[in-house]
């Protein structure tokens, strides 16, 4: 394939026919990141409803840096090679324009191209939650509550080294029902924060 032969394809994707298949296959093989021929191999096998098409179509959204002109190449040829009963054959000799080839044909026929058409307009993403900007106050008076799930005898401990007694004797309560064998244990160190409490 020559340059004004190509040149002449992407400028007129109508143009497209059988044995334009091979020539654009063999330059897509030779030249694998060249986005106009594989929008161009895509759209030659669409023409000719050839089966690879949707193999083809799904490599090429890959590759396409931007999906709507692919999108809009592929309505274009599906127009020209399907026009809508309501409104005769397409003239060759007029051609409308692209966008005015587009609009008529999303209103006469349903596509298989609309949702397409609708989740490009969308253009959904993954929105992240908005986290507040880290507070080093918020964090120390977070830091400073008294969490009621944890109770250790290390923590009851402490709490008593620092004469936090009331805190170290509820720690004490909440072991003795947790370990019912170490009750008495537990019991004397209750007696002795509350002794230590007292004075």
């Amino acid at each position: 394939m020559n340059k004004e032969q190509f040149t002449n394809y992407l400028q007129n994707p109508e143009n497209l026919h059988a044995g334009s298949v091979a020539e654009l296959t063999e330059m897509v093989s030779e030249f694998p990141y060249c986005q106009s021929a594989r929008v161009l191999l895509a759209l030659s096998l669409f023409k000719e409803k050839n089966v690879l098409f949707n193999a083809t179509l799904t490599t090429t959204a890959v590759y396409a840096g931007n999906r709507r002109v692919l999108k809009q190449k592929i309505n274009l040829i599906e127009q020209l090679n399907n026009p809508p009963a309501s409104q005769g054959p397409v003239e060759v000799e007029q051609p409308e324009t692209h966008s005015q080839q587009v609009t008529t044909h999303l209103q006469t026929a349903k596509s298989k191209w609309e949702l397409m058409d609708e989740f490009i307009k969308n253009e959904p993403g993954i929105s992240r939650s908005r986290e507040t900007f880290f507070s080093a106050t918020d964090a120390s008076r977070r830091s400073v509550v008294d969490q009621e799930n944890i109770v250790s005898e290390t923590l009851a401990k402490i709490y008593f080294d620092q004469q936090y007694f009331e805190k170290a004797i509820n720690i004490y309560e909440k072991l003795s029902l947790k370990y019912p064998e170490k009750s008495i244990y537990f019991a004397a160190l209750i007696e002795k924060a509350k002794n230590e409490l007292k004075s």
